[in-house]
């Protein structure tokens, strides 16, 4: 299909789902919903602890960086209060889009699989998110549950026309970097066409207990796809396989990834954290941890589904008996991804000399269709650079994340 028919295409389908598709609405005020907020005196207090920054450049996306701080409900409120318009277009947007796929009585069964391994201060923050928005916490639910449902086995059951996804991470340090400092990549290729990208959001998650923690999402969404903590540690993960043991059943990933970054504090945490989390679908992690000295691994990636949890680090074959995957070894140098030998050929001719404009030209080489988002992390100093997409058409190369402007993000100067 030639790029401009399809994108008449995409922006009927748009029409057609914003004029047909029904979603629940929120009928109750503030007061009447929450027991957290009873008067105006209580809101303003909340907010007050709350900043937005936004960056008005079109070249960014009009990307915005959120500051939240206080308890879960709190910094939900805070975000669905501070950012009530893009959090209710891009909630709204989504949802319509996704309604095409399942039914809402089969969205509410999804979820409900799912509540009881998701951590009380991600139910909080969802609540506080939806009580500042002033939409139905149901929505907002059924939202947070389509990563899971994207990458489950078995969707096929009530879901049509979802697809997995697959994405590509890397981490080099010592002697692969023009420094000797740790850069951590993630390649996020996910579904341009569901426009999430269009609500650009960073998140700092500033909690009363805790480890504070920066998320790389969009507006509306709180859980973490790419993230990073204040113990330089740095976060991303892919869909890998299908098993048979797939279920939902167990611990989404993006609220796995928050619960992650807000309680380890080291390498080893994690890894003890993801084996005894009741876990859903397959997985593979990339988690960076700069603290670590040089007689230990500086970064580990998982293979992680339902029945196991497999660990490999630098300079080690990363292969799967299961599913035939073999990823060359290199040394001081962790990857992976859907374009795994364009990403090896890339590394090897770059090793020595790279750092973060290094891997955001990689990020071209090896980035898919729907490229929504790469961060490029530097754990050791809390710094980060990001780029989002800026077209929601899959065949428009050129507004594929990996091509934009990259804005540099200071975590730790944020926190001071």
């Amino acid at each position: 299909m030639k790029p401009m028919i399809r994108t008449l295409c995409l922006c009927l389908v748009s029409l057609i789902v914003a004029s047909c598709a029904t979603l629940p609405s929120n009928n109750l005020d503030l007061f009447q919903r929450s027991m957290e907020i009873r008067d105006p005196d209580r809101e303003a207090e909340i907010l007050s602890k709350a900043s937005v920054t936004a960056t008005r450049d079109p070249g960014l996306n009009h990307l915005k960086v959120i500051h939240l701080k206080g308890t879960p409900y709190e910094m939900g409120f805070q975000h669905g209060r501070l950012l009530r318009k893009e959090v209710r277009e891009s909630v709204n947007h989504v949802m319509k889009l996704a309604s095409l796929y399942a039914k809402q009585e089969m969205m509410d069964e999804v979820y409900d699989l799912m509540a009881p391994y998701i951590p009380l201060e991600e139910k909080e923050e969802m609540r506080g998110l939806a009580h500042g928005a002033g939409l139905p916490l149901r929505l907002v639910h059924w939202y947070h549950s389509i990563p899971a449902v994207s990458e489950y086995k078995y969707k096929k059951r009530f879901s049509r026309g979802f697809t997995g996804t697959s994405c590509s991470n890397m981490v080099v340090f010592d002697r692969a970097t023009v420094d000797g400092r740790m850069y951590q990549m993630r390649v996020l290729d996910w579904n341009r066409q569901m426009g999430v990208h269009r609500w650009p959001v960073i998140l700092v998650h500033d909690p009363d207990v805790g480890n504070a923690s920066v998320t790389y999402s969009f507006a509306g969404f709180i859980g973490c796809v790419t993230g990073m903590n204040d113990q330089n540690m740095a976060f991303g993960e892919m869909g890998y396989g299908n098993p048979d043991n797939e279920t939902l059943e167990g611990i989404p990933f993006v609220f796995l990834f928050r619960k992650l970054m807000r309680e380890a504090s080291s390498l080893d945490q994690a890894v003890a954290m993801i084996k005894t989390a009741k876990r859903t679908c397959s997985y593979v992690y990339l988690i960076s941890d700069a603290k670590r000295s040089e007689a230990e691994t500086n970064a580990l990636m998982f293979i992680s589904d339902r029945d196991r949890v497999l660990t490999f680090r630098e300079n080690t074959v990363l292969s799967d008996e299961r599913d035939g995957d073999l990823f060359p070894a290199m040394d001081d140098t962790l990857y992976a991804g859907a374009e795994s030998e364009k990403l090896y050929q890339a590394l090897t001719a770059g090793y020595g000399a790279l750092d973060a404009p290094a891997l955001m030209e990689i990020s071209k080489q090896v980035s898919l269709k729907g490229n929504i988002q790469n961060v490029v992390f530097k754990p050791e100093t809390l710094e980060s650079w990001s780029s989002y997409a800026t077209t929601s058409d899959p065949d428009d190369e050129a507004g594929k994340a990996c091509n934009q402007k990259w804005f540099y993000f200071d975590f730790k100067k944020a926190l001071d």
